[in-house]
């Protein structure tokens, strides 16, 4: 299936609603102030008001830079990817360039400092701008490409390149000289139970009896039915 990706405000949206969500909770502050004063003070809330917006400014300047630099690099890009038949298509600036998937010599995702919980569990907090990434993408031919997520959201989803390695950053800036090579993100497998496990959870709902029919015929059930069996029993008369 072919899936055509153009520049879009999701991004944007995000954050607008988490400044909204910021700047709400600076106007709640300040109304419980004024309710325990006294008299209002006509200086103290314009000084308020001042260091509010330079508050909101200062949070939002790196993520205004991102978007700056993401919207340059791909103000003119649109990319067609079909996975099914192996080829990734990249219009820019009128000019159409087709590859194969699989002639991609290197997928790196450029992401947020934020990302790397998932490998450290080191419980960073997330800013402004810990949303924006952008995708390096490099083919064998020595084609390459820049690719943000002001185009394409990436990060919330599992890479379907399968070598797509990743890189770290505090502040994702663009930056076409960046030599390092980036590692692997390992996702968590999900362990699959035993065969003895699925017998369990099958033998729960049997009596002591059909348990017991189970472990004197041992020889006309497999091992891990009679062990699950076993399991079950030694549980129930030990409660």
């Amino acid at each position: 299936m072919r899936k055509t990706y153009k520049l879009h405000h999701k991004l944007l949206k995000v954050l607008l609603k988490e400044n909204l969500i910021f700047i709400i909770g600076m106007i709640i502050i300040t109304l419980t102030l004024q309710y325990f004063k006294s008299s209002g003070d006509l200086a103290f809330d314009i000084l308020f008001l001042k260091i509010l917006v330079g508050i909101v400014f200062v949070f939002n300047l790196p993520a205004i830079l991102l978007l700056i630099n993401y919207y340059y690099h791909n103000k003119e890009l649109t990319l067609y990817i079909d996975k099914e038949s192996d080829v990734i298509q990249i219009n820019k600036k009128g000019i159409s360039t087709k590859h194969k998937l699989s002639d991609i010599e290197s997928s790196i995702y450029n992401v947020g400092i934020y990302y790397k919980n998932k490998i450290d569990r080191n419980g960073r907090w997330s800013a402004m701008h810990s949303d924006f990434g952008y995708w390096d993408l490099k083919f064998e031919n020595g084609d390459r490409y820049y690719i943000s997520n002001l185009l394409i959201d990436f990060l919330h989803e599992h890479a379907f390149i399968k070598k797509t390695k990743y890189r770290f950053r505090f502040f994702p800036f663009i930056d076409k000289s960046e030599s390092k090579i980036g590692i692997t993100l390992k996702q968590k497998r999900t362990k699959e139970k035993t065969l003895t496990e699925k017998f369990i959870g099958q033998f729960k709902s049997k009596n002591e009896k059909q348990l017991l029919e189970i472990i004197n015929n041992k020889n006309s059930y497999q091992k891990e039915a009679v062990k699950a069996a076993t399991i079950i029993l030694k549980n129930k008369n030990v409660g």
